[in-house]
């Protein structure tokens, strides 16, 4: 890359990403990088600051790639040696890091979609952060001065170190749930709330089991599923239901587990609005809005192109949508434990939901 230049080299860096990946793997690391990025990694996990792991990783592609960038930087707009992290994050690192066993700390497309990073152009340790995220943020900036310091070689090194820790972190999930489980509706309704009841990891297992419903009513390969706490707008809602054409979404879904104000029904619907959907689903497993407040919103998107429909019972959604599927109301059922389990370990729900999850299902066959 030349200075002033928005772009990195995509091609290259992926082409050093696998050779200093190979390298990690055969034991090349050098430990006065290892250090300060196993530290950085405990930091960020104690403080729940992880997107600083992804930006981490980038930088360090970045600069062996085009040594003469500038480390700090988020956008192009960021300065002379400026470039943008986030599409070489998401098109190179995010990308192929699942393939080589790197955990970035968060999922997705787009790591650093989130704060602070979709918001600045330039990293500081001024940067917007949580007061309990100061100290990771203080120990990213104290590396980051030495990497932009740092000659191709020893940037090499510190990408190999990274990658070496990094494939020490992240749960390792396995699949044990089959795709064809004989259980009826009411026992699968019994496990859902037993699953989703027990705790809510900030709306993970309620996500979980709303995807794995329309994985069966309209197939996996239509349904997008949010991040938790993903700011990105590429899609209106939690979960979302491509349209057969590919072309914008039919329907969408947003998950709360806990109190649904008349404010987050019109919130919705205006983003559907904006986004051309015309059918609106508020999955509300806590008390919901009287209904004449519903019945106000209703009216409201219906005015302007959108149905909007609250569910706030998991039985009244697993079998309304069992009647959807295309498929016969038993097959549809057998296939959901599988997907269930399956989104769980999308979302990253933790080993305990997976676990209680097959035990809940376990119990129901005895």
């Amino acid at each position: 890359m030349i200075a002033g230049r928005s772009t990195i080299d995509q091609s290259r860096a992926r082409m050093i990403l696998y050779e200093e990946a190979a390298k990690a793997a055969a034991g090349h690391v050098d430990r006065r990088w290892m250090r300060p990025i196993e530290a950085i990694s405990k930091l960020a996990e104690e403080s729940n600051a992880l997107t600083h792991i992804a930006f981490l990783g980038t930088a360090i592609l970045a600069k062996c790639t085009a040594p003469q960038i500038d480390v700090f930087s988020v956008k192009v707009s960021s300065g002379p040696n400026g470039y943008a992290a986030r599409s070489l994050c998401q098109h190179v690192l995010a990308t192929n890091a699942p393939e080589l066993d790197i955990h970035l700390g968060v999922t997705g497309r787009e790591p650093l979609n989130n704060q602070p990073y979709f918001r600045i152009d330039r990293l500081t340790r001024e940067a917007p952060v949580r007061s309990t995220a100061q100290g990771v943020l203080n120990a990213l900036c104290d590396l980051l001065d030495r990497l932009q310091d740092a000659s191709e070689d020893e940037a090499r090194a510190a990408l190999r170190a990274f990658i070496d820790v990094r494939r020490r972190y992240g749960t390792r999930y396995a699949r044990v749930i089959g795709d064809d489980m004989a259980i009826s509706v009411p026992d699968l309704v019994t496990a859902v709330e037993g699953l989703v009841g027990a705790t809510s990891e900030g709306g993970k297992r309620a996500q979980a089991v709303v995807a794995a419903l329309m994985d069966v009513f309209a197939s996996s390969e239509r349904v997008d599923v949010s991040r938790i706490n993903d700011p990105s707008r590429d899609a209106p809602a939690d979960v979302n239901i491509r349209r057969r054409s590919g072309d914008g979404w039919e329907r969408v879904f947003e998950v709360r587990d806990k109190p649904v104000s008349r404010e987050d029904l019109y919130h919705l619907m205006s983003k559907c609005q904006q986004a051309g959907v015309e059918e609106a689903i508020m999955v509300a497993i806590a008390p919901s809005p009287p209904v004449s407040l519903l019945e106000q919103a209703q009216a409201w998107g219906a005015d302007r192109g959108v149905a909007l429909s609250l569910y706030s019972s998991w039985a009244d959604l697993i079998r309304e949508v069992l009647v959807w599927a295309e498929t016969s109301t038993l097959s549809a059922t057998a296939a959901l434990p599988g997907r269930v389990e399956q989104r769980l370990i999308d979302l990253e729900a933790t080993p305990e939901a997976l676990e209680l999850w097959k035990r809940l299902l376990e119990e129901l066959q005895q």
